[in-house]
């Protein structure tokens, strides 16, 4: 008897490690995707000089950095899910969250981004006219989960990243 119930805690504490290391697992998966994602959105947002927090995808829209980050998010099977609210009352920004599809959705957001801008350097001098008018940047958050086979999702995490600084002069938008 004694060696049957030795048995069953053997078992049952290989059964844990088990857990423990499929949680550990789909952890770090989840984070390197979440990296990868918030990288490309980031390189992205470079790339257009920023973003309209304002628009949407539109099917056929070539020109919009939106549409760029929704097709590769539908190819790199992103899935995870954040509120875009709670982040702003943590930093004190306003984030703007867009689906997987590239429309706004502030609950169920695949990504959020805050535009950060601060006024530029006019010093009184002969160059004053060489320099930006505004410099903004933006901050971009997105969410990665541990997901375990059986109980599903337990935590989520976020991932902030921000872009390089845009120079902005006037007539131009950011």
């Amino acid at each position: 008897m004694r060696e049957a119930i030795g048995g069953t805690w053997l078992f049952q504490i290989v059964i844990v490690f088990v857990l423990l290391f499929a949680g550990f697992m789909c952890l770090t998966i989840n984070q390197s995707k979440a990296f990868n994602v918030k990288d490309r959105i980031i390189q992205t947002i470079q790339s257009y000089n920023g973003i309209d927090l304002e628009s949407e995808c539109q099917e056929g829209d070539t020109n919009n950095p939106l549409c760029d980050i929704s097709s590769y998010l539908i190819d790199s099977a992103y899935r995870t899910t954040g509120d875009c609210n709670s982040i702003g009352d943590d930093d004190g920004y306003t984030y703007v969250g867009f689906s997987k599809e590239g429309k706004q959705a502030q609950k169920n957001a695949a990504f959020c981004i805050a535009k950060i801008v601060s006024g530029g350097i006019r010093p009184d001098n002969d160059f004053a006219n060489e320099l930006p008018d505004s410099v903004a940047y933006y901050r971009v958050v997105v969410f990665y989960q541990l997901d375990l086979p059986i109980f599903h999702d337990l935590f989520n995490f976020r991932i902030k990243g921000d872009t390089k600084t845009i120079y902005v002069n006037e007539g131009e938008e950011v």
